[in-house]
């Protein structure tokens, strides 16, 4: 009795943890299902979370999912970028379909406002233009500049040249070109942090403070990558620039740089390679010879009383039977630019990323000359509960070989090189630009003096070497707190740190100021530093037909400044460049410093 009373327990207990173990197997199953849009529409990269848990999936290429081990009594979240949350429950069915819905609020149409601060365009007071990657990749350039040309209303674009490496101007409507050593340019926001654009003026300006050297410029915005931009958009007017104060005058360009999209990891390769040349020369006569009056300024030579009427002419001489060259055709290079860049982007609910590098090389029409930059970016954002990280930095690496331009050297006859371009004899092979012991081949022989005399082009673009190097790394580290859906508090701290070098070496012999005849050197060097932090908490939030917008904030940005100028001429030994080289009453040596806190 005692045993088959044990038994029927044993059995009984049996039977339990079987039933029990059945409901467990029963309570978890496969779901599969297709989330689509309300036209029927996949939508791809859509996530799927069973509720409450970090456990999910993303939808496929045609919307649909799969969630292994789902339990039969839980919830699936719906989302997706640009689409309302859904919450459905599984209810023991093993295939859920969803339907999502547009959310309101990416119908309107947003644009990027101070401090990084997205709101609908219809809400703004001011004048707002925008573009995105697409458009400005369109006609892409080295400047990002230069990519708006034409492209948005009231923007006015000015190129420094057409050479390699050179800057550009831009002016919003309302600004004017000030005079010199005034700042016309609006001010540049790159991901909420002001980025200078400074033009460079480190290589054209003086040896010695007073003597001005014409070659091209550059502004800093050369720096970015334009690949890497998502978008741009130009703030127009008084209130569109209140919040940078009066640095913001000339209105406010801001620029916000790509991320990684939720759910989609995309490599992108770009290389293309194109060519120019110069097309439309000047025409020059090659009948008659060149020639000059020795006698001109004789003042023993007595008048003769000839008198010219409209019937009275002069020759020329006899036409020549020389030959000629094409002095200005051969001169120029063709213009060939190798740009290069990869992209690779990529992200998840809680996170995106964006990496980039790019390398641009650009060859002068003017041989010797040429622009080369190097750009890598990073981008990332990390989620947490309420807080968002997030990491933007950016380095770049260029060099430019520039050349005299227009004039060249003041105080100089005749240094630029297209200005000798166009005033060489098609009688004189131009190539020819040195004697065979070194010294420079003079159109006129001794019949000028040297400084008197105009420098063949060659020679100017082999001996008298400018270039310009610069290195320049932009950070910015943020921390959000999304305290409720219409309030939020973020921290920006934010750095822009650039180095540029500028070197000019003129050889002795040229067609230069007489005093610099053995030779003349300079070195430019600016260091700058920005530290921007930023503290702002903004609230917007609607009460039926009413906005609510209230944006605080504190701000203090440290600028820091240092240039160092070297200058000699006069060298002892000739077209050996050392400051070692030159006395003491032939060299000078300059050194600047600034600093400055804004609150």
């Amino acid at each position: 009795m005692f045993i088959t009373k044990k038994l029927s327990r044993l059995l009984v207990a049996t039977c339990a943890l079987i039933l029990s173990t059945g409901t467990i197997w029963a309570q978890n199953m496969n779901v599969t299902g297709k989330v689509t849009d309300k036209n029927g529409e996949p939508v791809i990269g859509a996530y799927v979370l069973i509720q409450g848990t970090s456990t999910g999936t993303s939808t496929d290429i045609d919307g649909a999912y799969l969630i292994p081990s789902a339990p039969a009594n839980g919830s699936l979240v719906f989302s997706s970028l640009g689409f309302k949350e859904v919450v459905v429950a599984i209810n023991n069915r093993t295939v859920v379909n969803v339907v999502l819905e547009e959310e309101a609020l990416f119908l309107e149409e947003m644009v990027v406002t101070a401090f990084g601060i997205k709101k609908e365009r219809k809400s703004l007071g001011y004048a707002v233009e925008d573009l995105g990657s697409n458009e400005l990749m369109r006609n892409k350039t080295a400047n990002p500049i230069s990519s708006l040309s034409g492209k948005i209303a009231g923007v006015n674009i000015t190129q420094s040249s057409g050479a390699a490496g050179s800057g550009a101007q831009i002016i919003l409507r309302g600004g004017t070109s000030g005079s010199e050593g005034k700042d016309n340019q609006p001010l540049f926001v790159v991901d909420g942090v002001i980025y200078d654009n400074s033009s460079n003026l480190v290589g054209n300006s003086a040896f010695d403070g007073s003597y001005r050297a014409a070659t091209t410029t550059s502004n800093r915005i050369m720096d970015m990558n334009p690949e890497d931009i998502e978008n741009m958009s130009i703030l127009k007017g008084p209130a569109a620039s209140a919040l940078y104060g009066s640095r913001a005058a000339n209105g406010v360009v801001l620029i916000t740089t790509k991320k990684g999209k939720d759910g989609v990891v995309e490599v992108n390769f770009n290389s293309k390679f194109t060519t120019s040349w110069a097309k439309s020369l000047p025409q020059v006569q090659t009948e008659f010879k060149r020639g000059y009056m020795e006698d001109q300024y004789d003042s023993s030579k007595a008048y003769t009383g000839t008198v010219f009427n409209d019937f009275s002419y002069n020759s020329w001489g006899e036409r020549s039977n020389s030959t000629t060259y094409d002095n200005i055709g051969n001169f120029f290079q063709g213009g060939n630019i190798f740009d290069e860049s990869l992209s690779i982007a990529g992200g998840t609910k809680n996170s995106n990323f964006y990496l980039s590098g790019s390398f641009y090389d650009q060859q002068g029409l003017v041989p010797e000359t040429g622009y080369k930059k190097y750009t890598v970016r990073f981008n990332g954002e990390q989620r947490a509960g309420i807080f968002t990280f997030g990491v933007n930095a950016a380095y770049s690496q260029a060099h430019t070989d520039k050349t005299l331009t227009a004039a060249g050297l003041y105080g100089s006859s005749g240094t630029g090189t297209l200005y000798g371009v166009y005033n060489w004899s098609p009688f004189d092979n131009m190539a020819h630009y040195a004697n065979e012991d070194g010294s420079r081949y003079r159109m006129f022989g001794d019949r000028l003096d040297p400084w008197d005399e105009r420098d063949n082009p060659y020679w100017i673009i082999n001996k008298n070497r400018m270039y310009e190097d610069n290195e320049r790394i932009t950070a910015n580290v943020s921390v959000k707190a999304d305290i409720t859906k219409w309030w939020f508090i973020q921290y920006r701290l934010g750095v822009d740190s650039y180095t540029l070098d500028a070197a000019n070496r003129i050889a002795a012999g040229g067609a230069i100021k007489q005093i610099w005849q053995n030779g003349m050197m300079s070195d430019n060097s600016k260091r700058f530093q920005y530290l921007s932090h930023n503290l702002i908490s903004n609230m917007s939030k609607q009460f039926g037909d009413f906005d609510f917008n209230l944006l605080l904030g504190a701000a203090i940005d440290d600028t820091k400044g240092e240039t160092n100028y070297k200058m000699a001429y006069n060298f002892s030994v000739p077209d050996f460049f050392s400051y070692a080289n030159a006395t003491t009453d032939n060299k000078s040596f300059e050194h600047g410093a600034s600093q400055k806190r804004l609150v």
